[in-house]
């Protein structure tokens, strides 16, 4: 099934809403867009597993790189969780971990590692944007509202995350996605997460470097 959308004149406080009923789905999207025109086309992947049942509300997928460029650029408080699988995926010799601290950067957000990742990426991030704790721990203090951030000045309004095993992370979102409403998330892994707010296709190793390249170059 697939959706193609055309915005034209909408303004930073402008929100859109999609909901498409049929027998087998019902989805809503919300966007709230920064430019005056963007084109959107959205997709409705099946997840990476196919037992992965995500209830009535999913989020959607996004091939454009330019457009998830748009999202994480929002002004909203970031926190970008990288695991330790983003260690052991490479293009032609480059971690994806490397990818995820340059997005990192560009974002100039707080960083999260999780597992042994933490020694790979310190050096590479300054160190007061730069902590380590279990997928776990952070999982439960995104989902506290009261929660005041890493930096102990309040929550966070969009996470982040890449470089997870996918049934590990997809537990992860479906809390997120069931016990909050203050957070937005975005997934980053080549896999189609239905939980996440935004995630990709399910793209191959190439597609999903290309994605990856292109999405730092519009940041």
């Amino acid at each position: 099934m697939f959706i193609h959308i055309s915005l034209v004149n909408l303004y930073k406080t402008n929100f859109f809403k999609i909901r498409l009923i049929n027998k087998n789905i019902v989805i809503i999207l919300n966007l709230q867009l920064k430019s005056l025109t963007e084109e959107i086309d959205v997709n409705m992947t099946r997840p990476y597993q196919k037992a992965n049942i995500p209830g009535p509300e999913q989020g959607t997928t996004v091939f454009d790189p330019k457009v998830m460029a748009n999202f994480l650029k929002d002004d909203k408080k970031k926190l970008f969780v990288i695991g330790s699988e983003s260690l052991t995926w490479e293009f032609d010799g480059k971690k994806v971990a490397d990818y995820f601290i340059e997005i990192a950067k560009k974002l100039d957000c707080h960083v999260l590692t999780t597992g042994h990742t933490y020694k790979y990426v310190k050096g590479k991030i300054p160190d007061d944007k730069l902590w380590d704790m279990s997928l776990i721990n952070i999982t439960g203090r995104l989902v506290d509202k009261d929660w005041k951030g890493l930096d102990g000045e309040g929550q966070y309004r969009m996470a982040i995350f890449g470089g997870h095993i996918v049934y590990y992370i997809s537990q992860t979102l479906s809390r997120l996605k069931n016990f909050q409403n203050h957070l937005r998330t975005v997934e980053l892994d080549k896999y189609s997460h239905p939980n996440a707010r935004f995630s990709l296709p399910n793209f191959s190793d190439n597609d999903w470097k290309d994605f990856l390249e292109k999405l730092i170059e519009n940041l």
